[in-house]
């Protein structure tokens, strides 16, 4: 992994199925994007979250995309099925480090 974005999204317990239809569509464009190496999600069911775990080749590879998404209204969309709203999100970055 180059550059790993981890990413959390605190689901209300009753948009778990509504969320993960939308990363099924959502997430075939992403893969695409220019720049994104993979990603893979994770689900927490006691806590009703699902974490994507991402490698980019840079971080702005990931603002670019971050960008393109917040245009085309990805996190409108979102929004209501986040518990805590797009507030909740929580997105950790980090680089490789060959230590």
């Amino acid at each position: 992994m180059k550059n790993l974005v981890i990413v959390d999204f605190p689901t209300l317990k009753d948009k778990v199925a509504e969320m993960e239809a939308t990363f099924k569509t959502a997430l075939v464009d992403t893969r695409a994007f220019d720049g994104c190496i993979s990603i893979d999600v994770y689900f927490d069911e006691e806590g009703s979250t699902f974490t994507l775990v991402e490698d980019w080749e840079s971080f702005d590879h990931y603002d670019k995309y971050l960008a393109w998404r917040m245009e085309t209204g990805l996190g409108e969309l979102l929004a209501p099925l986040l518990d805590g709203g797009p507030e909740a999100l929580k997105v950790r970055k980090f680089q490789y480090k060959d230590v």
